[in-house]
């Protein structure tokens, strides 16, 4: 996977988790701190997985960069991510994420952002899977979503 990462905060973002990971299946949630990677800050999204009757699953969105936020136009802080304005980008994000619950594997896509009608630009999401209390089940999927967008007209 990490020969397919072409930028280099995530690259180093993949590493770190892999580090995390050492002999494990899946790093501990509660073992990643984000402030070991300030440029990474502005980038970071933390998903919660939460598991409904029927085993639905869901993501909300626990915390987010200032960079996602400014990419995005608002914050999804609190907000689930198949709920109406949160994914900007609707290609395959929650079967992706679906997908890392079933084999615990990282997630990386890339292509062009438009997420309104005066910007475009570049994308580059690495989503990783982490545990919670139980090492061997993905409850937080950490992303990385690094662009390269001018900033909203009429903000700095």
């Amino acid at each position: 996977m990490r020969d397919t990462i072409r930028h280099p905060l995530l690259r180093d973002f993949y590493d770190h988790w892999e580090a995390l990971r050492a002999v494990r299946a899946l790093p501990r949630r509660a073992d990643f701190d984000p402030f070991r990677m300030p440029r990474l800050l502005p980038f970071l999204i933390v998903n919660e997985v939460e598991r409904g009757a029927g085993g639905k699953l869901r993501f909300r969105v626990r915390l987010e960069g200032e960079g996602v936020v400014e990419a995005r136009g608002r914050s999804a802080k609190g907000r689930y991510v198949d709920e109406p304005g949160v994914i900007v980008l609707g290609n395959g994000v929650i079967e992706a994420y679906e997908r890392m619950i079933a084999d615990r594997r990282p997630w990386y896509a890339e292509g062009t952002f438009r997420p309104d009608a005066l910007r475009s630009g570049s994308l580059h999401r690495l989503a990783l899977p982490f545990a919670g209390d139980d090492p061997e089940r993905v409850d937080f999927i950490i992303v990385g979503f690094v662009h390269d967008l001018p900033p909203m007209p009429g903000r700095r």
